[in-house]
């Protein structure tokens, strides 16, 4: 245990000052975001993730698909052109190519993008999530904040 803080500490500040990322705690936060979300895709049953993702976007109807889409590709647009790419996500995707681009996804494919995701990008809209909620964030810790921020992701899955 003693062996892994020292490495922490020893390429921890490294990493800080050759990224994009301005201090410790935009770091950590990102970071942290990171780790939860390749926890969650590691453990979760992704088929059965899937298979409910796809019966909801079945069932909706285009316009409204549409609109929900706009508002995910708002923050998706951050994210680099290659990654977009890569995923198959454009700016004006169709429910039918986002149900196809669901069903191609598998477990090490989301890690591998989970890890392409610029800090910055989950730095911006961590923050931006937090400014919103200010009445929630006054008296929490930073894990507490994080553990809340978490939880309403999943609960969006």
């Amino acid at each position: 245990m003693t062996r892994i803080f020292f490495l922490i500490l020893l390429f921890l500040p490294g990493k800080v000052c050759a990224g994009n990322v301005d201090d410790l705690a935009d770091y950590t936060i990102a970071g942290t975001i990171k780790t939860l979300a390749k926890i969650f895709v590691r453990t979760v049953d992704l088929e059965k993730v899937k298979a409910r993702q796809i019966k909801a976007l079945s069932k909706m109807k285009e316009a409204k698909f549409q609109k929900r889409y706009a508002e995910v590709y708002n923050v998706l647009k951050d994210l680099p052109p290659g990654l977009l790419a890569h995923e198959g996500i454009t700016e004006h995707m169709t429910k039918q190519e986002a149900i196809k681009e669901i069903r191609r996804i598998d477990k090490p494919d989301l890690i591998d993008s989970i890890d392409k995701i610029p800090d910055h990008v989950i730095v911006k809209y961590v923050k931006e999530w937090l400014r919103r909620k200010p009445h929630q964030s006054k008296d929490k810790t930073f894990l507490q904040q994080t553990d809340s921020l978490w939880k309403k992701f999943i609960q969006k899955a």
